[in-house]
Formats: structure tokens, sequence, C-alpha cells
């Protein structure tokens, strides 16, 4: 049931946006690398896998227009894209099956050190979100949009390295950094 709910509104997101489809499932992906690398239970890492599909199912509620803007978004603009997050946990909250990844949609914007869109900090933010906002971080980086041309591998991960201690949890960093090339070579076997 739950993957039947995740994939009509994954499918509502790609015919809403297909980019952020694409970087939803890069997420989903690297989330459930990073969990995986963390030894968690089969069950936390399918819950955080599946966080991170749908971490951005709320920006199926912001226009277009607004979402694939090449120019800096006006303060109103950027006001309703910040709402993104809420938005998406409106939209998981009509389904139980889905409260369980509420919270890693809710805070997959939050920073270690505090400065995110709720201002929760550290260990306060919960892990799942925690490792989603660090895949959404490499994959944003690392990928072409709208406004901002994608950094190579190299300064992704210089980015990265930057924020450990600042906007991403210092341990998930290291750990990234052990596991990327092995998803790397996962990734590459996948897509050919």
């Amino acid at each position: 049931m739950v993957a039947s709910e995740a994939a009509v509104l994954l499918e509502r997101l790609r015919n809403h946006s297909m980019t952020t489809y694409q970087h939803s499932c890069n997420v989903g992906s690297l989330a459930g690398a990073l969990a995986e690398g963390l030894g968690l239970q089969q069950d936390e890492v399918n819950i955080i896998a599946l966080g991170g599909l749908l971490h951005d199912i709320g920006k199926a509620r912001v226009r277009a227009a607004i979402l694939h803007k090449a120019a800096r978004l006006s303060p109103e603009e950027w006001e309703v894209m910040r709402r993104h997050p809420d938005f998406g946990v409106q939209i998981l909250a009509d389904k139980e099956e889905f409260e369980v990844i509420q919270p890693l949609v809710a805070y997959h914007h939050e920073r270690w050190d505090g400065h995110g869109y709720h201002g929760l900090g550290r260990e306060d933010i919960p892990l799942g979100a925690r490792i989603i906002t660090l895949s959404d971080a490499f994959d944003a980086m690392t990928s072409s949009r709208a406004y901002q041309y994608s950094k190579n591998l190299q300064a992704g991960i210089q980015e990265l390295a930057a924020g450990a201690g600042k906007q991403f949890d210092p341990r998930l960093v290291e750990l990234f950094f052990e596991i990327m090339p092995d998803v790397l070579k996962r990734n590459s076997r996948r897509a050919s």
C-alpha cells in the first residue's frame, strides 16, 4: 500500500516538475545508501529512503513559474518556495502510512548549526532528516537547475566538507566520503 501511494505521489511530482522528480529519486537513493552505511535496521533504511523520495513532494504545490524561475526569486516567491516542506507535510497528513516520514519532510532544511527553516539544530533534528539534508544538498549542488549550473564532483565534495559542523552533521559528511566511491560505482552500473 505504501509503495503504491508513494508511486501516485511521485507521478504527481513528475507531472508537475521532471527536474524535481529526478532530484527526488537521486535523494532517495543517496539517503538510503547513507542510512545503510550507518548500519541502521532495514526498516529504518526504507523509511529514510522513502523520506528522501518524498522530501520535496510539497513542491507539487509551488507554481512551475516559481519552481523553474531562472532569475533570483522575489521575497514573495521565496516565501512560497520556503514553505514547500510544510506543503509536503500537508500532502502526507491525509495518509496514515506516511506519518513516520512527515518529520523527515518537515525538517529536511534544518541545519546542524540551528540556522534552518525551523531553527532545530544538532541531534534535535531527526537523524533521517539530517541524512536527507546532506543528500538533498549534494544532489542539488551537482545537478543543473534553471537557476544554477551544476558544480563538478570535486566542488560538491569541497562544499560538503566546508559545511560539516555548520550546515551538515559532521559524522554524516565523514560517512558520505567513505561510501561515496561505492555509491558512484553502483549508480554508474545502473546508468549503463
